[in-house]
Order: C-alpha cells, then sequence, then structure tokens
C-alpha cells in the first residue's frame, strides 16, 4: 500500500505562515440566469455576508471559475456555495467544505474544481444513517479498520519536485458500512497501476467526507483514479463505477477535487416501523411499554430487516395521555420508566436489600400486563408510588451523592432545574389558583427557581424526587438507543408543532411564545389547539437558543425526528384568545420565513428531519423542504397512491397514529378500499376482511416505492399474517383527531417474545424489504 496521507506532526518546527495562495476555484453548475458565489468566515470570502461573497465568471457553457487570495496563515480555509439567481439556493452544509493550505509557500496556486453539494444525498450524511445505519454506533471493534479520523487542520501538503503534481481527492462517500474504509486505485505507477496493493489510503474528516492525496508525474496528469471500498478483513465490496480524470489548469502544481463515490447502485432506500414507545408490550412491560422495550422492538427489526423504529413524542405530558400535550420539552415522560431496573441499579451499587420493591414491580407487571389497553390513571399513580417507594428505600442522602447522578445533573442542568421547580410549582398552584393551567396566572415566576431548587428549601426532597426519576429514564432511553445504533437500527422521534400553556417551556421563556393567541386550523368549524403560536421573530433575537437546546437534548436519544406540522414553520393559523375568527401569519413570504425557521433548526443537530406536510400545502413548502433536504410524508389513502412516482425525499406510509391501520380503513371507507382494489389489483370482485394477501401488497408496494423511507405502522405488518392479526380492528387505532374518548391508549397486542418467533412471518419481511432493495449499502 502507498503511504498515508501527510498529516501534520504536532511536535515539529511549524510550517512557514508568511505569504498567500491563490485559489482557483472552479464549478460545472448549469444556470439560466444568476451567478454561481461563494461564502465564508474568511474576509476573503466575505465575513459570511452572502451579499460580499466572492462571484463567479462564467468561463464558457456551465462552467464557472473565481481566484480567490488567501494568506498562509489561515491555515485552513472554510467556505460554502451559494447560487444567486431569481431564488437563491444554498447547498446542503454535510460538513464544512474546506481547503488546507498548510505546506504552501507564497505565490504557490490551488486548483480546486468542486462539485455543488445537493440535499438529496446529503440526508444520508445525518446521524440516521452515519451514527446507526451505517455507522453502527462507532464501536471500537470496528473503528479498528476504519478510515483514520482527521481535521482538515492536521493536512499537509507535501513537497513537490519540478516536474510533479501533488493531487488531492475529497470524496462524500456516505454508504460506507462499519469495519469497512475507502481508499483511491489509480493508473499511474506511483499509484500501483491499479494494483490493490499500491492503494492510497484516504482519512474521514466527518460526515462521509474522505481525503486522500498522491504526488504523481507532469506526464501521468490527467490523472485516471477511482475509488474503492474494503471491508474488515481487507476485501474489496464495492468499486466506483466510472473512473475520475483530474487535470491541472495552468501548471498549478497542487491540484483538488471534489466530488461523490459513484455507487453501482445509484440509490439507497430503507424500511421501518412506526409504534408508540407506550404500545410495545412484552413480558416485562408494567401495562404501558416502556424505554427498554425498545431493545425488543430492535431484535424484531434486525430479523426482519427494518432498520428505523418510529415513535411518538415521549415528554412529560402530566395527566394527559395525549404525547403531543407536553409539559416539558426536554423532561421524558414518567410512565416509560421500568421500576424494576431503577430498584436493581441501586441494589448493585449499594448492596440495599431492594426485595420488596422488586416484588412490588413484579405484582405491577402481573396486574396491568393482561391488559388489552392502557389503563394511563392507574399505570400513572402506581408507578409514581413505587418509584417513591424505592427512593425512600435507598434514602435522599444517598441518591443525591451518586456520582453517575451528579454527572447527569450537571450535565442537564440547563432545563433540569427549572423543570423540577415546575412541577414542584404546580402541585401549589392546584391547590389554590382555579387558572393552574395557564402558567401566566402562577404566583411564583421563574427567576423565583433557585429559590426552590437550593438544598435550604423545604421544597429541595420534591425537587431530588423529580431529578432522580428523570436520571433513570435518561439511562433506561439511552441504553435502549445505544442498543438500537449498534445493531444498525436508528430511532426516530416527534416534535409536536406546539407546547402546553401548563408547561416549564412557557412558563420559564414566555416572550418566546404569543400567549394572547391560541394556534389551530381554519375550517368549519373552526379548529383551536389551545396552545401558544411560536414568536418566531422573539426566538431569533438570540439565534433560535431554545430550538438548538431542545434538539441538541434530543440527539442524545435519537437519530431522525418527525415534526408534526410542518406547515407551521412556514405559517400558522393564530386564533386572538379574546374572541373573533383566526387568520394566517405571515400573509406572505412564505418561502423566506419557511427557510429561515427550518434553516436554524436544521443547523442545531444532524438528525434527520422528517416534515408532515399533509393538508393545504401552499406552493412555497415543496420547493424549501426539497432545497434543506426535509423528507416530506405520503399517506396511500391521502393521495394518488401511486407509491412508484414518490419523491425520493419522502417517507411513504401506509397509515399512521391519526388515521385507521389498512385494516380497518378496508372496512370502514368502503368506498375508499373498492377504488384502491379497482386500481392496482383490478381483477374480479373486491373482497371484504380484507384477506391476508391484500394487506401483504399493500406493504410489498410500499417497500418498492421510490421514497428514501418506508414506514409503516406494527399493525399493517402483522395484518400480513392472518393469524398474528387483532380479533377486533378497532382496537388497533391510536387516535381519532377530534375525539378525546378512548383515544391514546394503545397497546399492541402482540408481545415482542412472541412476535420475534413467528419465523415465517419474519422471514416474509426480511425477503420483501431485501429484494425490494431496501436496506442494501452497496
Amino acid at each position: 500500500m502507498s503511504a498515508p496521507l501527510p498529516l501534520a506532526d504536532k511536535s515539529a518546527v511549524p510550517l512557514n505562515e508568511d505569504g498567500f495562495v491563490t485559489l482557483r476555484l472552479r464549478m460545472n453548475y448549469g444556470l439560466d440566469r444568476g451567478v454561481v458565489s461563494a461564502s465564508g468566515p474568511g474576509t476573503y470570502f466575505g465575513g459570511n455576508d452572502v451579499k460580499k461573497a466572492v462571484q463567479f465568471k462564467r468561463k464558457g457553457g456551465d462552467d464557472w471559475e473565481a481566484e480567490v487570495k488567501v494568506p498562509i496563515s489561515a491555515g485552513v480555509v472554510y467556505y460554502h456555495y451559494v447560487i444567486q439567481s431569481t431564488t437563491w439556493r444554498y447547498e446542503a452544509r454535510i460538513c464544512d467544505r474546506s481547503v488546507s493550505v498548510k505546506g504552501m509557500k507564497d505565490g504557490d496556486i490551488i486548483d480546486v474544481s468542486d462539485s455543488f453539494r445537493s440535499a438529496k444525498p446529503a440526508t444520508l450524511a445525518t446521524s440516521c444513517f452515519s451514527k446507526a445505519i451505517f455507522g453502527r454506533g462507532h464501536q471500537d471493534q470496528n473503528t479498528k479498520t476504519e478510515n483514520t479520523v482527521a481535521g482538515m487542520d492536521e493536512i499537509v501538503w507535501p513537497e513537490v519536485g519540478p516536474k510533479q503534481v501533488c493531487v488531492r481527492a475529497s470524496v462524500y462517500a456516505p454508504r460506507v458500512e462499519a469495519g469497512h474504509s475507502v481508499w483511491m486505485r489509480g493508473k499511474p505507477d506511483a499509484m500501483g497501476a491499479w494494483s490493490h496493493e499500491s492503494r492510497v489510503p484516504m482519512v474521514h474528516l466527518g460526515n462521509r467526507i474522505y481525503v486522500g492525496q498522491v504526488v504523481v508525474d507532469v506526464s501521468d496528469m490527467p490523472l485516471e483514479y477511482k475509488l474503492t471500498i474494503y471491508d474488515a478483513n481487507d476485501k474489496e465490496v464495492c468499486s466506483e463505477k466510472d473512473v475520475h480524470k483530474v487535470s491541472a489548469m495552468g501548471g498549478a502544481k497542487h491540484v483538488v477535487t471534489d466530488h461523490s463515490f459513484n455507487y453501482p447502485n445509484p440509490q439507497f432506500k430503507t424500511a421501518g416501523v412506526a409504534i408508540p414507545v407506550s404500545g410495545i408490550k412484552t413480558r416485562e412491560s408494567t401495562g404501558i411499554g416502556e424505554f427498554l422495550d425498545l431493545k425488543k422492538m430492535v431484535d424484531w427489526c434486525v430479523k426482519t430487516g427494518l432498520q428505523v423504529i418510529q415513535i411518538l413524542p415521549i415528554n412529560d405530558s402530566g395527566e394527559d395521555p395525549s404525547p403531543y400535550s407536553a409539559s416539558s420539552s426536554f423532561a421524558l415522560h414518567p410512565t416509560n420508566v421500568r421500576c424494576k431496573t431503577v430498584a436493581e441499579y441501586y441494589s448493585t451499587k449499594y448492596g440495599l436489600d431492594m426485595s420488596g420493591q422488586l416484588g412490588w414491580a413484579q405484582s405491577l407487571i402481573d396486574k396491568l400486563n393482561p391488559n388489552w389497553k392502557i389503563d394511563y390513571p392507574k399505570i400513572l399513580d402506581e408507578k409514581k408510588r413505587l418509584m417513591d417507594a424505592i427512593f425512600d428505600a435507598v434514602g435522599q442522602e444517598k441518591v443525591w451523592k451518586d456520582e453517575e447522578f451528579q454527572a447527569w445533573l450537571q450535565h442537564q442542568e440547563s432545563w433540569v432545574k427549572t423543570y423540577a421547580a415546575f412541577k414542584v410549582q404546580l402541585n401549589k398552584e392546584k391547590g389554590f389558583n382555579n387558572k393552574w393551567w395557564d402558567t401566566s396566572t402562577w404566583r411564583v415566576r421563574v427567576s423565583e427557581t433557585q429559590g426552590i431548587t437550593n438544598e435550604h428549601s423545604p421544597d429541595f426532597g420534591q425537587v431530588v424526587r423529580v431529578y432522580f426519576t428523570q436520571y433513570h429514564l435518561h439511562r433506561q432511553l439511552k441504553e435502549a438507543s445505544l442498543y438500537a445504533e449498534q445493531n444498525g437500527i436508528a430511532i426516530k422521534g416527534d416534535i409536536p408543532i406546539g407546547v402546553t400553556r401548563c408547561s416549564a417551556d412557557v412558563w420559564a421563556e414566555p416572550n418566546l411564545f404569543k400567549l394572547h393567541k391560541n394556534a389551530g386550523a381554519p375550517g368549519d368549524p373552526e379548529q383551536n389547539w389551545g396552545f401558544p403560536p411560536y414568536n418566531w421573530d422573539e426566538m431569533h433575537r438570540d439565534d433560535c437558543s431554545w430550538w438548538k437546546r431542545r434538539l441538541k437534548h434530543m440527539e442524545q436519544y435519537f437519530h431522525a425526528y418527525r415534526i408534526d406540522h410542518v406547515l407551521g414553520f412556514f405559517r400558522m393559523w393564530e386564533i386572538p384568545q379574546n374572541g373573533g375568527g383566526g387568520s394566517y401569519y405571515p400573509q406572505g413570504g412564505l418561502r423566506e420565513a419557511g427557510l429561515r425557521n427550518l434553516r436554524a433548526v436544521q443547523t442545531a443537530s444532524n438528525m434527520l428531519i422528517c416534515g408532515e406536510d399533509l393538508g393545504n400545502v401552499p406552493d412555497e413548502v415543496p420547493p424549501v423542504l426539497l432545497e434543506l433536504g426535509v423528507l416530506g410524508l405520503r399517506i396511500q389513502r391521502w393521495c394518488d397512491g401511486q407509491t412508484w412516482k414518490y419523491p425520493l425525499l419522502t417517507v411513504a406510509a401506509s397509515s399512521c397514529h391519526d388515521c385507521s391501520p389498512c385494516r380497518l380503513w378496508w372496512n370502514e371507507e368502503w368506498g375508499g378500499a373498492e377504488g384502491w382494489y379497482n386500481f392496482f389489483v383490478g381483477k374480479g370482485t373486491c373482497p371484504g376482511g380484507p384477506p391476508d394477501w391484500i394487506s401483504q401488497k399493500i406493504i410489498k408496494m410500499h417497500c418498492e416505492s421510490s421514497s428514501l423511507l418506508t414506514v409503516n405502522p406494527i399493525q399493517d405488518y402483522v395484518d400480513c399474517w392472518e393469524k398474528l392479526r387483532s380479533k377486533n380492528p378497532k382496537n388497533d387505532m391510536i387516535n381519532r383527531p377530534g375525539s378525546t374518548d378512548g383515544v391514546w391508549l394503545y397497546r399492541c397486542h402482540l408481545f415482542m417474545e412472541d412476535l420475534l418467533k413467528e419465523e415465517s412471518f419474519n422471514d416474509w419481511l426480511q425477503k420483501t424489504t431485501k429484494e425490494t432493495g431496501r436496506g442494501v449499502a452497496y
């Protein structure tokens, strides 16, 4: 193999930093009107002011070129492209586009040939794929055989002879399985004339950008090379279809070429399952799904070829069973804790006798697990009493002095103290305030949090109990999330479009919400959702800090997330609290509003974003989602149903939590079912039931769809096998919008342990995903 890429020796004498280098930037981009520009933090790229960005000149056809002088002392130059046309287009910020000038001399020229990084391939650089599906949690046993991770500031240009050229390839290769590595092979003798033994190593800059470089004779230009992926056993598993040819323009001695890996299988697609955490049933559940039950879901996904688990919101919603009525955007729901595991934690850590609490936990499992639906008030009360009993058995002092607990508390301090104070004060307000559900009427303000949470406060014991529950919820969800990652499964969370008035968020930062209005939707009758709309102007004053904190917090557990009612990022139906009809705000400028709001959210984390864009969608919405790489949603019965025509950046779903599963729909909306049958089957009379082969066809159509993701509810999957179906399809409903009776109480009728043993069904589903190309990396 060739010598490794030159990396800076931190102990060596500092390199020369005097003088300037010229970057000759070139790009091929089809543009009828407007100009290509490059913006970046350095003054030579306009100081991140797009109006001062470097503008390119058209050199003929679709070829554009610009020259930029940069000081060698900059070390690394960062920039990104903006297409300034009728509507401006920003390239996907996969990771900072950069060029190292370390090792250069005054007057040197670097010839840079770039390609515009569009949103479609950029989605695969999100943690959904890079960390979970392909990365498998970056476990040590895999990273040993992967490309060395380095920063661009560590890469140095080598000495180049008078008849030599140094070519550096910067490659976006999103589909690299755990334990695999990317290499360059080329035609020149310096690269071993295409031999595997003399291949050139590359380093990983992060976010699936790989860099390799080679010094060749001028006579070897244009340089011909291709990229190859090798597995942990040094076996070739994937090689590019075509050969790259790189030229040095104007006698440049240093060349950078930027492009994507040209996979033989041009498009990756994957599949997943949707189920609320509360709806998962295992033999360890306490009448409701718990975070640790996700591990059994992961096992089932591995067995069936599914790679994504989509859940509903899991934030604390107090006494309201709706997951969309969160009382905190950060705190987790107490019903999702496994009390038995909490007792075992302290038994192991301190050697305490927790047999009484463990017996209590088991008795609750025995009593509540046979229920076909969630007994929400009962479970909320029973788990609180048991967690209090565990806390009392351990003792406040031991809980408080636990080093792991303290480390967690310090890390979560930005929200957990406020949340604990909110919970303590909420209980007080309920005793005397008949408007306790509106935090603007509370006697105590957030500024008094320290008075509630300090160690000398009479409320401190209650505060620690709140911390105690949240700490163990965090531990258990984190354990499930890591288990998913290590098995190549991504967990997709959910963000409600709003937060309730009775929430720690509104109490702590009321300025971020329009408290004199309610969010809703137009119609007859008009929908009033009861929560305050976001005050986006106020949010942008501090660069959307609240959103960034919220999403960074979510990123501890999730690899992707769904934005409920993503249209609310463009405009919201706002209804005055004092009466009168609502109206949309803003009235115009939707493209600008959507870009501004969604970009602030997108840059806050590396999670994949999926938007629920159903309903009356303004024309400005789809282009913005496409430009940013935000996936839309397609429910077959609510569109033309031709799954093979869905846009790539969509999630194809057979149904969702806000509508009936397919089997129930077939029985409740016969006209729609008959129309589906006549169009997609077209033979004979539409059958009742429907038979399981209809359910299988629906799932297969979604796996065959052109969408990047197909995520179908577990109800629609198990309905594909007659013997696995629930006795009454009405029990499979999760929510009926507009109704509060009997909703959000769904539990899967099957124990996951039993579903894992259904070999014929699991084999069929695994075969379906594989034959339709779902989850095939190369």
